[in-house]
């Protein structure tokens, strides 16, 4: 019988064991979706807690929820990957860029693919740190621009 060595055996323990240390994706606090970093919106409560949303759109709408209190959202520059104020932002609504839909299938139980008929995420919005970089995202992918400040989904609290 031949003896398999030692360095063997820890090798394939090491190799096996490696995909479990892999960094796990960061999922959003609202809709537990992964986060993707040129969307990220970042959302602070009212206790000071800063939690994070795989998109803009979430956090407003977690923001307009009754009794969920925000004191500020920071969302990322999908261009530079930069954080601003959500205020300061351009944010360009309904584009055919939707990071967040970017997931399996809902399946039912019958495994086939459920229709959705909402999703909180959509339409798309994407925050830009400057006019030339949401223009030029726009030509390419349509939706509709709003300077700083002027998103009709902005409360007032955020303003």
């Amino acid at each position: 019988m031949r003896c398999v060595p030692i360095s063997f055996l820890l090798a394939v323990v090491l190799v096996v064991s490696i995909p479990g240390c892999a960094r796990q994706a960061e999922h959003c606090w609202v809709c537990e979706r992964e986060i993707h970093a040129s969307v990220r919106a970042t959302l602070t409560l009212a206790d000071g807690r800063k939690v994070h949303a795989c998109c803009p759109r979430c956090a407003l709408h977690y923001q307009e929820e009754p009794g969920n209190l925000v004191k500020t959202i920071s969302v990322t520059d999908y261009s530079s990957g930069r954080t601003l104020p959500f205020e300061r932002a351009f944010l360009l609504e309904g584009s055919d860029e939707t990071p967040c839909v970017h997931h399996p299938p809902v399946l039912d139980e019958t495994h086939m693919p459920m229709q959705a008929c909402y999703d909180r995420c959509m339409p798309s919005l994407i925050a830009f740190g400057t006019d030339s970089g949401a223009r030029v995202f726009l030509s390419e992918h349509g939706g509709t621009l709003y300077a700083p400040g002027t998103f009709p989904g902005l409360s007032s609290a955020n303003q």
